[in-house]
């Protein structure tokens, strides 16, 4: 990319580019205006560092929020940019959250500083008869006013998968909680995958008898706290009670039985001694080479974009990029400059697209890409890759050199070439056509 595509643009620029890209929709003003929120998009998925998935997985889903934000704002209405964006964004991750079963857990230092702010919020709102402004809460708490800001963005991130809705000190310090704006508000949610709900109804059975009948009417029967107690012959209080105190004994109940089963398996494992080796997560997902992710991953996203495309009517495409010749180099030249290759191309791929794009290593010498929110216009990816891709041959000496590389290249787009990922790459694969020695790439039909 030139410089001039890389400058940081004014707000009035981004404005003017928002209001071209909403008449022309062309795909390279889009990039250019995701470019600009990058830092957005990356501080926003650093707070749900507590969501137990990888950094990238929730920065990608960070960028589809903004590429949705960009193809659904409107100028004329007056909002600025990038509060819009962030609405979207910080929704994009919090439904991929829900859609994985995945419960967030605020670190504690944030628990405590948040614990801080509600004080000083409740003295403020007394004192000046009003909620207090950031400028207000950072001057009392001697913070920056920006910090304060994103503590507050910090605060609605981790709603999203609280099961009871607060911590300790918050229930022991509210006789007035309302379960049930709780579940309106965090909007629980049980659609758990089979063993976590195992998981749940052991733990449940754990409570006491009252208990259990409690949750299972107001979370599983979507049953207010009056229908409740009129139904149990309680009172709605004794209800709140209940659910409160019912829902911090599940939590501790989790947690206490996850470490019981952490410390049987490690035991097991020392029993074992070294018989069986222990894989990471991340072992199975990424590349060890490239450190891009890998086939496995590769199929399990494709089937998560295309889901994802199909419930919102939008475009998906896949790219499969081919080193023709690569394995000759390592009988040319050895292994280390074969490995060095392929981590130069590699790192050119993932420069080239956007963030938003999920890059892997599909095969020994293929690379697979996933491109959300991207149709027809896979072809200008395409171009690009190619010029960039072929000038790397052409400066490092792989076209003319003992064990030359050349590129092939093929793609597919839903729904228009098919509509599920095996007839996706089927037809990748059958378009794949040869990239010349300058660079220019053959477009196939």
């Amino acid at each position: 990319m030139s410089n001039d595509t890389n400058r940081r643009l004014s707000d009035l620029e981004v404005h003017d580019l928002l209001r071209e890209y909403k008449l022309t929709r062309r795909q390279a003003i889009r990039d250019r205006i995701v470019m600009q929120y990058t830092n957005l998009v990356e501080s926003i998925a650093r707070r749900f560092a507590g969501a137990a998935e990888p950094s990238e997985d929730l920065a990608q889903e960070g960028y589809i929020g903004l590429i949705t934000a960009v193809d659904g704002y409107d100028a004329d209405k007056g909002v600025k940019f990038s509060t819009y964006a962030t609405h979207f964004i910080i929704g994009q991750i919090k439904h991929h959250l829900r859609d994985r079963g995945k419960i967030i857990k605020e670190p504690a230092w944030l628990q405590e500083l948040n614990q801080k702010v509600t004080k000083v919020i409740e003295s403020l709102s007394q004192e000046l008869g009003r909620p207090p402004t950031n400028s207000e809460i950072a001057k009392l708490m001697g913070m920056q006013e920006e910090a304060i800001a994103d503590l507050m963005t910090s605060r609605e991130v981790f709603k999203v998968a609280s099961l009871d809705g607060g911590n300790e000190q918050d229930d022991e310090a509210s006789s007035t909680y309302d379960m049930d704006r709780v579940k309106a508000d965090k909007a629980v949610d049980f659609q758990l995958p089979v063993e976590e709900k195992l998981v749940l109804e052991t733990a449940l059975r754990k409570l006491k008898e009252l208990e259990q009948a409690v949750v299972q009417e107001f979370y599983y029967r979507d049953r207010n706290q009056t229908e409740i107690a009129r139904n149990m012959g309680i009172s709605c209080n004794y209800v709140s009670h209940i659910l409160r105190n019912s829902t911090k004994k599940l939590k501790k109940i989790m947690v206490t039985d996850e470490i019981k089963e952490a410390q049987m398996a490690m035991s097991l494992v020392r029993r074992r001694g070294d018989s069986l080796p222990v894989i990471s997560t991340e072992q199975t997902v990424v590349d060890g080479l490239t450190r891009l992710y890998n086939r496995r991953y590769f199929d399990s996203r494709l089937e998560e974009e295309l889901s994802r495309a199909s419930r919102y009517e939008a475009p998906l495409s896949i790219l499969l990029i081919e080193l023709q010749g690569y394995e000759q180099i390592g009988r040319a030249y050895g292994t280390i400059r074969a490995e060095e290759t392929l981590r130069s191309a590699a790192d050119i791929i993932r420069e080239t697209v956007r963030k938003a794009d999920i890059v892997t290593r599909f095969d020994n010498c293929c690379f697979g890409l996933v491109l959300p929110h991207t149709g027809t216009q896979v072809e200008v990816v395409v171009n690009r890759l190619t010029d960039n891709l072929g000038e790397w041959l052409v400066s490092e000496g792989h076209l003319t050199s003992r064990a030359p590389l050349a590129l092939k290249l093929g793609w597919a787009c839903y729904p228009r070439d098919a509509e599920d990922g095996a007839a996706l790459l089927a037809h990748a694969a059958e378009s794949i056509a040869a990239v010349e020695i300058a660079g220019q790439t053959a477009i196939a039909a």
